[in-house]
């Protein structure tokens, strides 16, 4: 899937795709220079502990990519591979939809 299918201006706005909502979340949760909500990072790490038992192999090369801010073809590509991991793009956005940023965690 290209990034054009991921990040779809509909007039004013953009639809993203479920991997393309994932990445958004996880660079500004390990991105350093920004004040993400508290758990936003631990809640980006449950998702990939979820994706690594389902069998999702590079969640370390992934959190390596996002530490450094990286944003490529190959982010998105990893991204996709945690969504089919997790188990698609319903489960993906419910579980990024299940962050309550007034607790700090899961709602």
């Amino acid at each position: 899937m290209s990034a054009r299918q991921h990040f779809v201006k509909k007039g004013d706005h953009y639809n993203l795709s479920a991997p393309a909502s994932f990445l958004m979340v996880a660079v500004y949760a390990y991105d350093p220079s920004e004040s993400a909500a508290p758990g936003l990072r631990e809640h980006i790490d449950v998702i990939l502990a979820r994706a690594t038992r389902a069998g999702f192999g590079q969640a370390d090369i992934l959190v390596t990519m996002l530490s450094k801010g990286e944003q490529s073809a190959r982010t998105m590509q990893l991204a996709c591979d945690v969504t089919y991991s997790v188990g698609g793009d319903g489960a993906m956005i419910a579980m990024i939809q299940d962050f309550n940023p007034k607790k700090g965690g899961v709602r």
